[in-house]
């Protein structure tokens, strides 16, 4: 708790440059708030993973930049959405860190993903079933629920996503397709589809 205070101290430091890259006033303070509300949290989650203060400063750090960068894609600091949007980039950030030493896996594909439809998908997002929708992507492994949070809840394209998790468009593309599988096959489990017992 001392090192995160101290740490706070010292990253209060860096707010203003962290201010300096966005342009708007009301984004400013979009920014501002989610600096006061989530920082704690941030270091805690940065540190369950890295479990090494220093790393988990440096994780924090690159993660409001991030933030920052996309500060547009964030309509309201305070809520539950905005919570999961900077769980994701913090625990992505600090994973990325994690695997730095490592060889990074990717998941190939052989051919060209395929764009899955569903009337499932498709009446869930639409109906209010939305917050059933955000149950079962919580359900996921969190390799599939971040992207699809990405994907579906806040709109980023496979190449914004890439860039956002640091990994290959490819293996965005990978995890989007494998992601929308394994939640239809939730989602189906759920409500059940009328047309796949039709021939």
């Amino acid at each position: 708790m001392n090192r995160a205070a101290a740490f706070f101290r010292k990253v209060l430091l860096m707010l203003g440059f962290y201010l300096s890259l966005i342009d708007e006033p009301d984004d400013k303070e979009k920014f501002a708030e989610i600096f006061r509300s989530y920082g704690n949290m941030m270091f805690s989650k940065a540190m369950s993973i890295l479990h090494n203060a220093a790393l988990a400063e440096e994780a924090v750090q690159e993660s409001f930049l991030k933030i920052a960068k996309n500060i547009s894609k964030i309509s309201e600091p305070n809520c539950s959405k905005t919570a999961a949007f900077i769980v994701i980039i913090v625990r992505n950030t600090a994973l990325d860190m994690l695997k730095s030493e490592h060889i990074n896996d990717t998941e190939p594909l052989d051919e060209a993903i395929p764009d899955i439809s569903s009337d499932v998908l498709s009446h869930i997002i639409s109906s209010d079933g939305y917050s059933a929708l955000m149950n079962a992507v919580g359900e996921l492994d969190s390799i599939y629920s971040d992207i699809l949070m990405l994907k579906l809840v806040y709109g980023y394209d496979t190449l914004s996503i890439s860039k956002l998790m640091k990994i290959p468009v490819k293996t965005a593309d990978s995890r989007i397709y494998r992601g929308k599988k394994l939640l239809m096959t939730k989602l189906e489990e759920l409500y059940g589809t009328e047309k796949s017992g039709k021939q």
